[in-house]
């Protein structure tokens, strides 16, 4: 690699885990706020539903599979090795990710980042026939998080490490707001 493809390729693998912290971060968020149950207050919802759009979001950008993309699939195949030594020593198959790729560019193309002229009949079917679901999604992210840090070390970088983040305050919080216990303001 010439000096400006090693930039190119460095910059990426920084990109795609800070891209990472925040869908890892996103994630554990609303995981917390689904610990007190159904969220039924206005307020919430729209916190939960921003949230759930930037993991989306992020996501996409991660395990986008275009040409010009400097995602995940950019990084792995400017460099295989040290990812697939990773992968094997951690039982990771990459291969799960490919499918990820169709799945989250349906979503992207259809209703998240595009307002599609025959999915705008039925927005949800489009998550149906899009076959994603959140246990793939998460073990995915959880698993590139993982393969990208290993990489950060081996080029001679720290790995990105996860803000603290109190589970137990957002779930309290949410509790509260859900509750309707929460002080209002006078402005």
């Amino acid at each position: 690699m010439n000096q400006n493809d090693t930039s190119r390729y460095e910059a990426a693998v920084r990109r795609n885990l800070a891209e990472l912290q925040r869908a890892l971060l996103n994630r554990r968020a609303m995981v917390a706020m689904e610990a007190v149950g159904g969220i039924t207050n206005d307020v919430l919802k729209v916190i939960y539903y921003a949230l759930f759009n930037d993991y989306i979001a992020h996501c996409i950008r991660v395990f986008e599979r275009s040409g010009g993309a400097a995602s995940f699939w950019y990084i792995y195949e400017t460099n295989q090795k040290p990812l697939n030594e990773y992968a094997r020593k951690h039982s990771i198959d990459i291969g799960t990710f490919e499918s990820l790729v169709e799945k989250l560019k349906h979503v992207r193309d259809k209703t998240h980042f595009h307002i599609d002229r025959e999915a705008v009949l039925e927005p949800r079917a489009v998550w149906t026939e899009a076959g994603l679901n959140g246990k793939d999604l998460a073990a995915a992210v959880d698993n590139a998080w993982g393969l990208l840090n290993a990489l950060q070390e081996y080029l001679g970088r720290d790995p990105l490490d996860l803000p603290p983040f109190d589970d137990d305050v957002l779930t309290r919080v949410t509790k509260l707001i859900q509750a309707e216990r929460v002080p209002k303001n006078d402005f």
